[in-house]
């Protein structure tokens, strides 16, 4: 079974409470919260934008300043597994909580925050962003849809209806190995930072990457280093993890049996085609080797997937594209749990998928259902 009640998730995670894990730790670790559970500490946007910043800097300047002395691997992997770790809460958080001017509640700071983050990632700019994710994404014409701007990255890997799930997985697979996809990816993000008609930006990312590269020909007297300590997480890892992430995230194409004045009248036109993605599985009953795994997946497979792809409020993204304008987005993991067990009047039910796998999964079954057509019928929508 892929997609759950709510009542069937909270028994997913109050059987946490069984394991060695802290209750609070299995909270972040799975991305919901306990029905009965608050926050455990009062945190602020300026603290979580801090701590994202210092991480990606420290870890930046950690990377060069390993191949500059030591050439350590362990110190390596640790500067990429920041880099990842911080960039990807830059984008999914820092950014998308910016364009909805809802980062600092204060919508000028929001721009800045936008711009800064977006330039130091060298990724698609604030206000191109803040269009196609609030007037596009949102919207109930094109959500979804081919229309979509997600959508539209999707069609041109591979991953479209009609198509077995055998081969959605084969392109899958083959997009995150391709390196064809990730240099077309990553010239994309760098037009978006270098570009005549954004002068402003277009300097100050010039000069941010010109200090990239000095950095690299000071260390190496080559771009090896760029490519080592940047390209590496910041590109490569980074587009890996962001692509893996959106191809769990909605039932795309899902919503095109409704009508345009369907979707438009409906207020929660998105809430069957999204769901809590959550990190974990049940904590099996029986003693012994199963126990043991089911450790082992937390660590080895769901814990990764919490750091570097369902990062910060993602697991609850379906509370997100119900409660859009939320300023406490700090505590959507409370807020979505408090939401799913006291619905408002005539809101649908939460859903919510366990595990990464599970949703993709489920993703890929509701594509093969659908017809290649799908793709020419909701363009003349």
């Amino acid at each position: 079974m892929n997609k759950m009640n709510t009542r069937q998730g909270d028994l997913v995670r109050e059987s946490y409470e069984k394991s060695l894990f802290p209750s609070y730790f299995s909270t972040w670790l799975t991305g919901k919260s306990l029905s009965t559970q608050k926050p455990s500490i009062s945190n602020h946007w300026y603290y979580y934008v801090g701590f994202v910043l210092s991480i990606f800097l420290i870890s930046l300047w950690l990377g060069f300043y390993n191949l500059s002395n030591y050439q350590n691997i362990s110190i390596m992997l640790l500067s990429w597994a920041g880099l990842v770790f911080s960039s990807r809460r830059m984008a999914a958080v820092i950014l998308h909580q910016s364009v909805h001017g809802r980062l600092s509640k204060n919508k000028a700071v929001d721009a800045v925050f936008g711009d800064l983050v977006t330039i130091l990632m060298i990724t698609q700019d604030f206000k191109t962003y803040q269009h196609d994710h609030c007037n596009v994404h949102h919207a109930p014409r094109t959500f979804a849809t081919v229309n979509d701007p997600i959508v539209m990255f999707f069609t041109k890997l591979g991953i479209q209806p009609g198509l077995t799930k055998n081969k959605l997985y084969i392109n899958f697979f083959t997009t995150i190995f391709s390196p064809l996809f990730h240099i077309k990816f990553f010239i994309t993000r760098l037009r978006y930072n270098i570009n005549i008609n954004r002068p402003t930006r277009s300097i100050f990312s010039i000069a941010y990457i010109s200090l990239l590269v000095y950095l690299s020909y000071y260390i190496s007297g080559n771009l090896l280093s760029l490519f080592i300590a940047f390209i590496i997480p910041v590109a490569i890892f980074y587009q890996v993890s962001a692509f893996v992430e959106m191809c769990s995230e909605h039932a795309w194409f899902d919503s095109t049996p409704k009508s345009i004045a369907e979707r438009e009248q409906d207020l929660y036109f998105y809430a069957d085609i999204s769901w809590g993605r959550f990190c974990g599985s049940q904590y099996p009953n029986n003693k012994g080797y199963k126990i043991l795994a089911w450790y082992f997946s937390q660590l080895c497979f769901h814990l990764p997937v919490r750091l570097f792809i369902l990062v910060g409020d993602l697991p609850q993204h379906d509370y997100h594209h119900r409660k859009p304008l939320c300023l406490n987005w700090i505590n959507a993991t409370y807020n979505r749990q408090n939401s799913a067990s006291n619905p408002e009047k005539d809101e649908p039910k939460y859903t919510e998928i366990w595990g990464l796998q599970n949703a993709i999964n489920h993703v890929f079954n509701i594509m093969t259902t659908k017809s290649k057509n799908e793709l020419s019928r909701v363009q003349n929508i």
